[in-house]
């Protein structure tokens, strides 16, 4: 694997970490909603699920692009060898670019996803 600006900045390893990330945080959500639900919290603590909702959506992404946003901010890539910076500026403004654009959709996917359990819980109760 080879890296290639504002395409892909991780390999295999850092890859699989991204999708442990957004698993954890699905699992997160579930159980939250499920404790807001059995403790009859008040609904609006519903709209808490975001952030793990988030959290999911982002290492989904990250896991399919193959693109670390964190490693986008500090200028770093990891395809397999080892962290190594990026030299070119112009590549740093591809990671840049490309990093603003997935944490966009996982912010979009994560407060789609809060409204539909907020509405689904609304229909259930």
């Amino acid at each position: 694997m080879e890296y290639q600006p504002g395409v892909c900045n991780i390999g295999p390893t850092q890859q699989r970490r991204r999708l442990l990330l957004g698993v954890a945080s699905l699992a997160l959500a579930a159980v939250y909603v499920a404790a807001v639900v059995a403790l009859a919290w008040p609904q609006w603590a519903l709209v808490l699920a975001v952030f793990p909702l988030y959290g999911a959506a982002m290492g989904a992404l990250q896991y399919r692009e193959r693109f670390c946003i964190g490693f986008a901010g500090v200028g770093v890539f990891d395809v397999g060898e080892g962290t190594n910076e990026v030299q070119n500026e112009a590549a740093l403004a591809a990671d840049r670019k490309k990093a603003v654009r997935l944490n966009a959709k996982a912010v979009a996917i994560g407060a789609v996803g809060t409204v539909i359990v907020f509405g689904a819980v609304s229909v259930l109760l």
